[in-house]
């Protein structure tokens, strides 16, 4: 590591049977950056060592994923290095608080930075290019299996340098955090993303869903539409997918292209149960570390669009609340181009409520009336028909 030591404070713990680790302190843009890399103890597979950057959340620093169970024991296992970067503090208002605590340079703390700390401002993306360079000087590292994940804040930085980087880096993955309207661009090269959340992760929930997300269907798709629609529009693809399911979450993958366009694919998947956190097999049972690895190094393949279409959002409808007492809310993205109807029937068949000519996406209908019990509620257009359950109580 002779040429880090050149640019860095350097402390090396080696343990026995494990893997090195550097503690590396670097000046960039006139501030201390400090990092931890690793190193397994094998020697770098041909064409040079995979490496994977994992970055905290808001308040994290480089040694919380780092002694997080997780990456740095995959690494060792499957001999890639793994890098653990520290933010910067910052000033910020989050919750109408002002806090001053580490987070990425992205759009989640440039919505709400401090205005003192504009000029300060430095480009964390540069500074990830500048460390990538540094270990290109050091150690035996394949370039073309450059990979990165994050949590939170972090997880709103691997988007970003998806965006940015994606002449560096060959896939990324983030949970709890998406693509922030702030980051979004049209990369000039795209790479394969997989985004995580989980159904209660109290960041993402409101005064409809205030203890957890939608579940039911693919209600998420339009609880979470925009976010979704920003990272498909930026990474190529139609609105096309394939799902997987399994008895704790849903996976959702794009990977058509739109027509005429290099895309790359997408992944969402919503864990059911899942806090606001980074699943690593112990804190929840999906092994993110694990199948982010596989996923970096076979993404799905992509596909070009059979023609040119009306691209829509996928179908979805949302009742909140459920059970419901009083006052029935209906979420749907069916009602943007044409009008859309509702009916309400018994267990029997029977209708005991029907509205048309409805114009949006929101209704509210007042249900204090109907009897205590099991309801199927249709909703529909002049091309879609979606039914979901609903109990009054």
């Amino acid at each position: 590591m002779k040429h880090l030591i050149l640019f860095s404070f350097l402390v090396v713990y080696t343990l026995a049977y494990s893997q090195t680790k550097y503690d590396l302190q670097i000046t960039f843009e006139g501030r201390a950056r400090e990092l931890i890399v690793s190193v397994p103890t094998k020697q770098p597979p041909q064409g040079g060592y995979p490496v994977v950057f994992m970055l905290h959340g808001t308040s994290g620093d480089k040694d919380v994923f780092y002694n997080f169970k997780g990456w740095k024991e995959l690494g060792q296992q499957e001999n890639f290095v793994t890098v653990f970067p520290s933010s910067l503090k910052w000033c910020f208002v989050e919750d109408g608080v002002i806090k001053n605590t580490t987070r990425f340079v992205c759009g989640g703390l440039l919505d709400s930075i401090c205005p003192v700390e504009i000029p300060k401002l430095i480009d964390d993306v540069a500074f990830f290019r500048k460390v990538i360079d540094l270990m290109e000087d050091t150690l035996s590292i394949n370039k073309k299996k450059l990979f990165l994940s994050g949590f939170s804040n972090g997880s709103c930085m691997a988007h970003k340098i998806a965006m940015e980087a994606g002449d560096l880096f060959a896939a990324a993955s983030g949970s709890s955090s998406p693509l922030h309207a702030l980051d979004s661009l049209t990369p000039q090269k795209r790479i394969p993303f997989w985004y995580v959340l989980g159904t209660k992760d109290d960041r993402y929930f409101t005064p409809n869903f205030p203890t957890e997300l939608p579940y039911e269907g693919d209600s998420i798709l339009i609880y979470h539409n925009r976010a979704l629609t920003r990272a498909l529009t930026c990474q190529g693809l139609t609105q096309n997918y394939r799902k997987i399911e399994t008895a704790i979450n849903k996976t959702y993958i794009w990977s058509e292209c739109r027509p005429g366009v290099d895309c790359a694919p997408y992944l969402f998947t919503i864990n059911k149960g899942q806090t606001h956190q980074y699943p690593n097999g112990n804190n929840y049972p999906m092994d993110g570390p694990k199948l982010f690895w596989e996923f970096f190094n076979n993404p799905p393949q992509t596909t070009m669009a059979s023609g040119i279409k009306d691209e829509k959002s996928p179908t979805g409808v949302i009742l909140s609340p459920n059970p419901v007492s009083d006052i029935l809310r209906i979420f749907t993205n069916m009602g943007d181009d044409m009008p859309w109807s509702l009916k309400i029937s018994d267990m029997q068949g029977r209708i005991v409520r029907q509205v048309s000519g409805i114009s949006g996406s929101e209704k509210e209908l007042d249900v204090r009336d109907l009897s205590v019990g099991v309801y199927n509620v249709t909703i529909s257009n002049t091309s879609v028909t979606v039914n979901r359950r609903l109990v009054k109580q």
